[in-house]
């Protein structure tokens, strides 16, 4: 056995643990550049806090109703509602930041305000897991904890549109973004950036188009949504295609004043355009070039010639106008004489609404052949094999695939209901507007005089001063109890006044109201008299009178404690006792 050289030995320990705390130190690095980052995602029921209007100034009530800050404030903003950080605005314009003790929070810093999310339609408008922070002019960002996540360096701080999550900052004069975490990532290079309003099922896949002055004008750029950048800023207008989905992204770009397609960083046309419009039916491009029409595909293709006045879609048909005549052409540009002038795909039912040169409606398949003869005044796709189609003199009524008549015509309103599959019929009368509600067969649920509708989640509400109906999305018809079965209260009427009663059926609110709402989840209901509204509590009290009017055609109100719920300009949700008989309510949901 030979003998071991015992420096050698110990020098290669010394290499590997080198190696090792390098290989450590570069993914802790790494980590910490992560572009990556979460959400916080507020549901209703998760709210704690919420700002109170009383008297014209404002304080913080909980869940229960209950006073947490004395409404002494000019505003009060909560920028997530199930954490206890209030930035409260002072008369004089001065902002501090009060925790659900009264206690003063944050205090190492200058001033600390909310971000305001921006494009985002919410009732939280806020981003809500950090918060910006002012030092000696310059901007950085913390977290609800009051940890400092940037340094103070930045010019400004802002949201960036349609992104949450997302910071646009400034710095030394120039535009970029940073994350919630203070990982860039958008340098900052540009004087402008905005977001390119990409949607599909939500802003997460939107890109960037970014923006340079140069010596000949304003330049645009293009950066996708994993912040890589495709396009530097060298072209004159950039816009996104935003009804192509999938990985593809798919620009309309001018160069030198004509304009081409780029598909990710590859030119599909050439820039030889006067102008391009995208046509989302036919997956279709009409461009101009040389003052005349045409139609090219997204390879550049020419589909229809580019000689004509002027191009106009309808439906899956190209109308291409001459001096003297149109010329009508199919998505794949074979000229057609089928007497159809537009047609609107139904996917669900792979067929087509078509309309013929008379604008009558009708109903073909895929090869074009008619299924429904064109001879209504309009038609338009419910759900399932059910069509909503007017016939002149007669009015509204439903038709299947088949052109059979499976609802009567003779309504005044016909629509569907959210997204449940059922139907709202109305008749409009001298006696009040008589509504009825169809299910997903097509058969009668309910009908009744003057209704109001409500739209939830899984079920819907119809109701009147006289009667109160629910209805979940499987077409059947609920009970209170049933709807709400952790309630101590339920809305009933007797000789047309409503009261409440317990689970046992035993009246707990004399009948002797116009009308109720039902228990929330916190334990406040209504009660209406005089065409006033009061609030109860699940024990049965009346804890404020009849005093507010709202707006129902809009919405139901809705209780919290002794106050209703409304909302700011920027629809942050607010709850206030101020007696307002022109307030219009609207609670969004």
């Amino acid at each position: 056995m030979e003998n071991i050289d015992i420096k050698k030995v110990i020098i290669a320990i010394i290499i590997i643990l080198i190696l090792a705390i390098g290989i450590f130190f570069t993914v802790k690095m790494f980590t910490k550049g992560d572009k990556n980052y979460t959400l916080e995602i507020i549901q209703d029921q998760d709210c704690k806090y919420f700002a109170v209007l009383i008297d014209g100034k404002y304080g913080v009530i909980n869940e229960k109703g209950e006073t947490i800050i004395e409404a002494s404030y000019k505003d009060v903003s909560i920028p997530n509602p199930t954490k206890p950080v209030f930035i409260c605005q002072k008369e004089n314009g001065s902002l501090e930041t009060i925790n659900q003790n009264k206690e003063k929070i944050f205090t190492d810093y200058q001033k600390v305000e909310p971000i305001e999310t921006n494009g985002i339609e919410t009732h939280y408008p806020y981003e809500k897991s950090v918060l910006k922070y002012e030092e000696n002019g310059k901007f950085g960002i913390i977290d609800f904890e009051g940890k400092a996540i940037t340094k103070p360096v930045y010019e400004e701080i802002a949201s960036v549109k349609y992104k949450e999550g997302e910071i646009l900052a400034k710095k030394d004069g120039k535009y970029g973004v940073i994350n919630n975490k203070g990982v860039e990532l958008i340098p900052f290079e540009y004087e402008e950036i905005e977001a390119d309003k990409y949607y599909s099922g939500g802003y997460k896949e939107t890109g960037y188009i970014v923006k340079n002055t140069k010596p000949e004008g304003y330049r645009y750029g293009y950066i996708n949504s994993k912040w890589s950048k495709l396009l530097d800023a060298e072209y004159s207008a950039i816009s996104r295609i935003l009804d192509i989905e999938g990985e593809d992204i798919y620009l309309i770009v001018a160069k030198d004043g004509r304009y081409g397609i780029i598909k990710n960083k590859a030119e599909e046309t050439p820039f030889e355009y006067q102008s391009i419009i995208y046509n989302k039916y036919t997956n279709l491009l009409s461009v101009q070039k040389n003052d005349k029409y045409g139609v090219i595909n997204l390879k550049g293709e020419v589909i229809v010639p580019i000689e004509y006045n002027n191009i106009r879609f309808s439906g899956i048909y190209i109308c291409a106008k001459g001096y003297n005549e149109d010329t009508y052409f199919d998505a794949q540009g074979r000229k057609v004489e089928s007497g159809y002038t537009g047609m609107k795909e139904i996917e669900e039912q792979n067929c087509y609404i078509a309309t013929n040169n008379e604008q009558l409606y009708g109903i073909v398949d895929k090869e074009g052949k008619s299924i429904v003869e064109c001879k209504y005044k309009y038609i338009d796709y419910a759900f399932d094999e059910y069509f909503i189609a007017y016939k002149e003199e007669k009015g509204l009524g439903v038709i299947d695939k088949e052109g059979k008549i499976i609802v009567d015509f003779g309504y005044d309103v016909l629509s569907r209901i959210g997204n449940a599959k059922m139907l709202t019929a109305v008749n409009m009368s001298t006696k009040g507007d008589i509504t009825t509600i169809y299910s997903e067969k097509m058969e009668k649920i309910v009908t009744t005089t003057g209704a109001n509708i409500r739209v939830y989640d899984e079920h819907i509400e119809i109701y009147n001063d006289n009667t109160e109906t629910f209805i979940n999305n499987k077409g059947e018809i609920k009970t209170a109890k049933e709807i709400y079965p952790n309630n101590k209260l339920y809305g009933v009427i007797k000789n047309k006044k409503w009261g409440f009663e317990n689970i046992s059926g035993e009246i707990v609110v004399p009948c002797e109201y116009e009308r109720v709402i039902e228990l929330n989840k916190q334990g406040f209901g209504g009660v209406k008299k005089d065409g006033a509204w009061g609030i109860i509590n699940e024990q049965g009290e009346l804890i404020t009178e009849c005093i507010y009017k709202f707006n129902e055609e809009i919405a139901k109100p809705e209780f919290l404690g002794k106050y209703y719920k409304t909302y700011k300009d920027n629809s942050e949700m607010y709850y206030t006792n101020e007696v307002n008989e022109e307030e219009l309510f609207e609670n969004g949901l």
